[in-house]
């Protein structure tokens, strides 16, 4: 199944693009909350240029909650042009992940050598919490395992 339909199909439920039941949900989220991979929001304006902005996980009040973490350059929501994102090799494009003037969707990612522990819980983070891998790009000499989703999972964003 290609990428752009998993991702429709999941528009309301990621859990069936990872095959994830309800049972399993506490582990998954305990192990985003423990080992966050980088997680990008995208989208393709209507001239197809890719913009993105950064979202982490924060722990406020012993809640776990997703918040973007604009750049100090970003306008107030976040979004900021991605022209040189083509220099980072993403195999397959991001472009191909999402639709011109659509919605945006979550890119998750981890380097792609499992070096140590901590390697190894981001990559099992990013694998049972956002899905299986779909791709790899290159960053300063490093390659990175990456997934799409269409949402955030497990938690809820700080507005």
């Amino acid at each position: 199944m290609a990428v752009g339909s998993q991702i429709e199909k999941a528009k309301g439920n990621p859990d069936e693009v990872s095959g994830i039941g309800a049972d399993d949900q506490a582990d998954r989220c305990d192990e985003i909350s423990r080992a966050t991979p980088g997680v990008e929001e995208i989208r393709l304006t209507k001239d197809g240029m890719l913009e993105s902005r950064q979202w982490r996980l924060v722990h406020s009040g012993g809640n776990p909650a997703w918040m973007m973490s604009p750049t100090k350059s970003a306008p107030a929501d976040g979004w900021e042009p991605k022209p040189a994102i083509s220099r980072l090799q993403f195999n397959p494009p991001l472009n191909d992940m999402v639709k011109a003037g659509g919605e945006s969707a979550f890119v998750a990612y981890v380097p792609a050598a499992v070096n140590t522990p901590a390697d190894s819980d981001r990559f099992d983070a990013l694998t049972s919490g956002f899905g299986p891998t779909q791709g790899n790009f290159k960053w300063h000499d490093a390659i990175y395992d990456y997934t799409v989703v269409p949402k955030l999972p497990c938690f809820k964003p700080v507005k």
